[in-house]
């Protein structure tokens, strides 16, 4: 899920404590940032669906995961159309099945990082 090689190129000038830090952030606060999302969508509260979708794929991107991204950017922007819409065509089902996806990327992702980790 991480290409390694533009992680290394992101942060190759980072001091590897840094870099550490920055990994265990990301591990420790995924998963609270997912379960945010999921109640967001069980409580069809759009606005802050959107806002928390737009910042995991900001924190996401940090991390040279396009796929993670790209799906997390899909998301963002079906929870804007239901801002916009007022929630019009929401199908909670729809929306907690990219969740799920969303959720497993970012799961490879904590894998893949803890072996960059350990690497350093």
């Amino acid at each position: 899920m991480v290409n390694k090689q533009a992680f290394t190129d992101t942060f190759q000038y980072f001091d590897k404590a840094v870099i550490i830090e920055i990994i265990d952030i990301f591990i420790d606060e995924s998963p609270e940032r997912l379960i945010v999302l999921e109640q967001n969508i069980n409580e069809a509260n759009f606005d802050k669906l959107r806002f928390n979708a737009h910042s995991l794929k900001g924190v996401v991107a940090n991390f040279a995961a396009p796929a993670a991204v790209e799906k997390i950017k899909v998301f963002e922007r079906t929870a804007a159309e239901l801002v916009e819409t007022e929630g019009a065509g929401f199908n909670k089902e729809d929306m907690l099945s990219s969740l799920a996806t969303i959720k497993q990327m970012v799961f490879e992702m904590i894998e893949d990082l803890k072996e960059i980790k350990a690497e350093s």
